[in-house]
């Protein structure tokens, strides 16, 4: 006989966990305790009776009709169920002593060991760092959705197995979500910001990053690639990191929250170099090519800037053609800034073309072009993350305007050695210590309201937990989901991976509301694809 004990004083909540019990599973033994009290009182006779003592345990619930259980040495404790007033936070101490005393009085198995869920109004005192507690296996939210609620004690009852009848939707999918990850932030600057990590970070490697510090009225994320990793001590690894495509609210404000801080350092940058850098500009706004061309000549002393308006007439200057209006351009650029808008169709393939003018030019030339000249864009609008991050697989950065010149330089100067700035420049740094989570792309095969299947490389801990997020465009209002691990198995599609079956912790109606509607927008997409 499986034995349900539930702790919970409330009439409504008691109602709707029995029924919902019973009509899972009508033959589970359900048996309430009223307060903490009556249940230490019956942990003290459990004490020597053990399992015995689980029928005569709390008190039947008012419209069960059930004969009297006779004590048994073969009844289980299944599942104990307490409001978070009862066993929350401030009694973890005893939840584990509870949790061991039942695996010691064979009230339950090791394979399969008691599972505790704490019923909780969503308020700023709930504390949701439970879900770091693995003897957890979840919280659920009243006044309760019925079907999730039926749903997570369904989790709960079958234990660390796939469950084979689901009371929410499942829709069987190919996607990418964001899997996040803690990381131990270090410094923060106008420009980039460090890392404290286990391991060696590849340069160039880039991910999205989550932090109050990049957040703004509309975002709360930066993409930034790894530009030094240096080992300090025993897997230890100082790595730098550089934004791109941060947008110029969220600059401004790291700038000035930097300079708030009292404490805040500030390093002098003073480059020379006899080394001639020639820029190339293209833009059609004339006035902002112009703009671009007095700020770079001005900022930097071994400058040589040309600028564009027409594209084929640029082509036409490198070909060498005799035309009215061309220009005598160097054999080689180092640099091009351009209007996003003139790659905006076919970027990648415009990109390719420009490209094999400068090989074609560099070979009439009869000489070599070694790399080809590393692209900057210069966007009128914002652009969406993903945007961005496609671009940087073949551009350096993404600026936007209002041009923020002072960034700019910056940035140029720290990943150009060889540009030499007229004057010196500083760049502000703070200790921070604000939480800062990386978010890791992993794929996912199956998704519903209450959990979601993760195809990953490797197997995953039980009880192990992880948080997500199911992005959507208004990024503020993306919540990030908790999920524990609880159920693990090969993937028998083949290869290595391995299907890890998470189960949304903590469920709010908000985070309800969001998870529906990335499922209706990844089912039109799927439709549509």
């Amino acid at each position: 006989m499986k034995f349900i004990y539930i702790l919970e004083d409330d009439e409504r909540t008691q109602k709707d966990l029995f029924e919902t019990l019973r009509n899972i599973d009508p033959k589970l033994a359900i048996r309430f305790f009223h307060s903490l009290s009556e249940f230490h009182e019956w942990l003290k006779i459990s004490v020597s009776e053990g399992a015995l003592a689980l029928a005569n345990g709390g008190r039947p619930y008012k419209d069960d009709t059930g004969p009297p259980l006779e004590p048994s040495s073969t009844h289980e404790l299944r599942l104990v169920i307490a409001k978070n007033e009862f066993m929350g936070i401030q009694n973890i101490g005893l939840i584990k002593r509870a949790r061991d005393f039942f695996l010691r009085k064979k009230m339950c198995s090791e394979q399969e060991p008691t599972a505790l869920i704490l019923t909780a109004f969503d308020s700023p005192d709930f504390d949701i760092g439970l879900a770091e507690e693995r003897i957890i296996n979840n919280v659920i939210f009243k006044p309760f959705d019925k079907l999730i609620l039926r749903q997570h004690l369904e989790y709960a009852l079958t234990g660390h197995h796939p469950v084979t009848s689901t009371a929410v939707a499942s829709m069987q999918i190919n996607s990418t979500i964001e899997m996040l990850k803690e990381v131990s932030l270090n410094s923060i600057s106008e420009i980039g910001f460090t890392t404290v990590n286990n391991h060696a970070i590849r340069i160039g490697a880039l991910t999205k990053y989550y932090s109050d510090s990049f957040t703004t009225d509309s975002k709360k994320s930066l993409l930034a690639y790894c530009n030094s990793c240096k080992e300090i001590g025993p897997e230890q690894f100082l790595c730098e990191f550089l934004y791109i495509g941060a947008d110029n609210q969220q600059v401004s404000q790291i700038r000035r929250n930097i300079l708030q801080n009292k404490d805040h350092t500030s390093e002098a940058v003073l480059q020379t170099s006899n080394t001639r850098k020639h820029i190339l500009i293209m833009d059609e706004d004339v006035p902002l090519a112009m703009e671009q061309k007095t700020f770079l000549s001005e900022r930097f002393a071994n400058s040589e800037v040309y600028t564009y308006s027409n594209y084929g007439q640029l082509l036409s200057d490198l070909a060498d053609k005799d035309t009215p209006n061309r220009q005598m351009l160097p054999v080689q650029f180092d640099v091009i800034f351009t209007n996003y808008e003139l790659f905006e169709i076919e970027k990648q393939k415009k990109w390719e073309q420009l490209q094999q003018y400068l090989k074609d030019r560099c070979k009439a030339h009869e000489t070599e072009m070694t790399a080809a000249p590393e692209l900057y864009f210069i966007s009128r609008k914002r652009l969406p993350i993903d945007e961005v991050k496609g671009l940087s697989s073949w551009a350096k950065e993404v600026f936007f305007t209002p041009l923020d010149k002072t960034y700019i330089t910056k940035k140029l100067l720290k990943t150009h050695s060889d540009l030499a700035n007229k004057t010196e420049v500083t760049v502000v740094h703070q200790k921070d210590n604000n939480p800062l989570k990386v978010a890791n792309p992993v794929e996912i095969t199956q998704i519903s309201e209450a959990g979601l299947i993760l195809k990953y490389y490797r197997q995953m801990s039980i009880g192990a937990f992880r948080e997500f997020i199911l992005w959507r465009p208004e990024e503020l209002e993306t919540p990030e989901i908790i999920g524990t691990v609880n159920y693990t198995e090969k993937d028998k599609s083949g290869g290595d991976y391995h299907l890890n079956h998470f189960v949304f912790f903590g469920m709010k109606d908000y985070y309800l509301k969001h998870i529906r509607l990335w499922l209706r927008e990844a089912y039109i997409k799927n439709k549509a694809s």
